[in-house]
């Protein structure tokens, strides 16, 4: 790399050094004095009460929540910010009712940036809006705020509403939005607003809200935040003052942050989820779509306005570079290519990409990239040049990068293309160049091994289901569901093996769902499936009792005719005391209908009978309506 490269690349290091220097130095420990030894010892029997709740009634509960809110009155601040207080308070919250809420939420006004940032505060925070989603949700649809009885002092004025408070926190974390979402403790209150503004359920995106220790922590402490309700919207119903409020967030940081700021932010692990999620929460109308474009074209050095002289081209590429080399920024970049236009898609591909994908796929960090590229690519003319570029499978498979061949499976799946080279590309890379070695195909691809390497092995390690391979068996069953023409030299191979050795499969996580692929696609010949079936005689007790295995009696099932599921019956019956006492095996009976099948034969066939039938009869209207719709497509042809 010439100096002209390099010297960007250093710019930006220092830019994102200065940032997160500046914002460590920014904001610090925050104190509000300390909890005094009496209401530290009060606080810990409410603990104690909430752990094991003494409440016969709700209204109990709540005489109880507003007797501690009116003793700690004044000293909201100190608890929330004392490491032992602020888990209590973070209980009381969740068994508060809204009306209490908005009272304890009006306790913290001014002081949100302050909070947000501390380590304890930020949590009380987070629990505060987080439950504040309900509760606007609730004032939307009632058309006010919820007013219980409870003492408020006159003189200190009118409780606003939960949705004025929300937008007060986002007035009070708007001039300072652009460090704040760098802050290790803000990011993550500032996430949980952007849902709540956009009015998306909160616990459909706990992975994007905490962290695997954050999570295991409140299962352990806090039980009752886990509590989701199955039958509950994935979107809220949230007033019309959130949305120019989430834009204007957004507008924000695109418009107002610095090159060196924006820069920093991209490449924060802190920042750059926030900006993430900040871009997937807004909708699809055009003022949405032009704060997208005006960051998407800043995050990129100016890729769509700006200009293309050879001196910025250079800078621009060795930032991408800089991006996707990076652990943080390479998870930007994937962001980036999943949300694109497609006009900015193919942009960034044909700027910054074409030529390249070879060499970044090699890249231990930058190769995730080139397979969101793969994934989402647009059409078939811009797969097909990729994949020329790629220039086939062996090479990737040599380096051990089978993401990036998963990810060119399934794009080719996906669009219809390319479809016989991708598995011509695959038999090439396991070095299967005879009848013969064809049928290892099966074994060489769920283990990710050249046939030259499989065949070293011992005869254990050749039929084992511990080195399965995960993108392995992601690849088997993406070209399940390729047409047969393409799928059949695969499916050959399985067939060729002893049954013994694929039975391997059924009990393994990766295996199983490689053999369910089978069995589930539409593609396979039902003769197939049902040798496949057949290959299962006298292991189904066995299956049945398993947690992988079980899976696949019941494709098995689905796919098996009126004698195969008799057959099937018959040998779980003979066990039958033996499954009902297993947590599995009981399911099993149960949606075979097994009982049925020992007191009732006869009603059983003809209710597997009648099931047939009508699943025949429907599989015939699909067929007559895909014929129908191909010889329109012909005529407008």
């Amino acid at each position: 790399m010439d100096q002209a490269d390099q010297q960007p690349q250093a710019d930006i290091a220092l830019d994102q050094s200065g940032i997160w220097n500046a914002e460590d130095r920014k904001y610090r420990f925050t104190s509000y004095g300390r909890v005094e030894e009496q209401l530290m010892a009060y606080f810990k029997q409410v603990q104690e009460s909430l752990d094991d709740p003494p409440f016969e009634t709700a209204e109990e509960q709540r005489l109880f929540v507003d007797a501690v809110y009116h003793e700690v009155e004044g000293n909201e601040l100190r608890l929330a910010v004392n490491p032992t207080c602020s888990l209590i308070l973070e209980k009381l919250l969740t068994v508060s009712n809204p009306f209490q809420l908005r009272v304890f939420c009006d306790k913290l006004t001014g002081r949100t940036v302050e909070l947000i940032t501390d380590r304890n505060a930020s949590h009380v925070c987070q629990r505060l809006v987080t439950l504040a989603a309900d509760v606007v949700e609730k004032e939307v649809q009632d058309g006010k705020p919820d007013n219980c009885e409870m003492d408020i002092d006159p003189s200190q004025g009118e409780l606003l509403s939960m949705e004025q408070m929300i937008l007060n926190m986002c007035e009070d974390i708007l001039p300072e939005m652009g460090d704040l979402i760098c802050q290790s403790y803000a990011s993550h209150v500032i996430r949980v607003l952007i849902f709540v503004l956009a009015g998306k359920r909160i616990d459909d995106f706990r992975g994007q809200l905490r962290s695997k220790n954050a999570k295991r922590f409140k299962e352990k402490y806090d039980p009752s935040a886990q509590k989701v309700s199955v039958k509950a919207s994935r979107t809220r119903l949230v007033p019309d003052s959130f949305k120019p409020m989430l834009q204007k967030l957004i507008a924000d940081v695109a418009e107002n942050a610095t090159e060196e700021q924006l820069r920093g932010i991209v490449m924060d692990s802190n920042g750059s989820p926030v900006i993430q999620v900040l871009l997937e929460a807004l909708d699809d109308d055009k003022e949405s779509e032009k704060i997208k474009t005006m960051f998407l074209d800043r995050m990129l050095w100016g890729l769509l306005t700006g200009e293309d002289t050879a001196a910025t081209q250079t800078v621009r590429q060795a930032w991408f570079q800089n991006m996707i080399f990076d652990k943080v920024g390479s998870h930007m970049v994937q962001f980036i290519i999943k949300i694109a236009p497609s006009a900015v898609y193919k942009k960034m591909y044909v700027t910054l990409l074409r030529g390249k994908m070879l060499g970044y796929s090699k890249h231990a960090v930058a190769n995730y990239v080139i397979q969101s590229v793969l994934s989402n690519a647009r059409d078939s003319s811009q797969l097909k040049e990729m994949a020329a570029e790629l220039g086939g499978f062996k090479f990737l498979l040599e380096t051990g990068k089978y993401g990036v061949i998963r990810s060119l499976v399934e794009a080719s799946v996906k669009l219809g293309v390319l479809q016989a080279e991708v598995m011509g590309w695959l038999i090439e890379a396991f070095g299967l160049k005879t009848d013969e070695d064809k049928k290892q195909f099966a074994n060489c691809l769920i283990r990710m091994k050249p046939l030259e390497v499989y065949q070293e092995l011992s005869a254990d390690e050749k039929t084992s289901s511990q080195n399965f391979h995960i993108q392995g068996s992601l690849i088997f069953q993406e070209v399940m569901k390729m047409p047969s023409e393409q799928h059949s030299v695969l499916v050959g191979s399985f067939l060729s093996q002893k049954p013994e050795d694929t039975l391997k499969w059924c009990f393994s996580p990766l295996g199983s769902r490689a053999f369910e692929s089978i069995l589930r696609s539409d593609e396979v010949n039902i003769k197939v499936k049902k040798r496949v079936t057949k290959n299962l005689e006298g292991r189904f007790v066995a299956l049945a009792k398993d947690k992988f295995g079980s899976h696949i009696i019941e494709r098995c099932w689905e796919v098996a005719d009126i004698n195969t599921k008799e057959q099937i019956a018959t040998e779980l019956l003979k066990k039958e005391y033996d499954l009902a006492d297993h947590y599995i095996g009981k399911c099993i009976l149960w949606s075979c209908r097994i009982d049925q099948f020992k007191r009732r034969r006869q009603e059983w066939i003809e209710r597997e009978k009648g099931l047939e039938k009508r699943k025949k009869m429907f599989e015939d209207i699909l067929e007559e309506d895909g014929k129908a719709g191909n010889k329109k497509r012909k005529t407008k042809a």
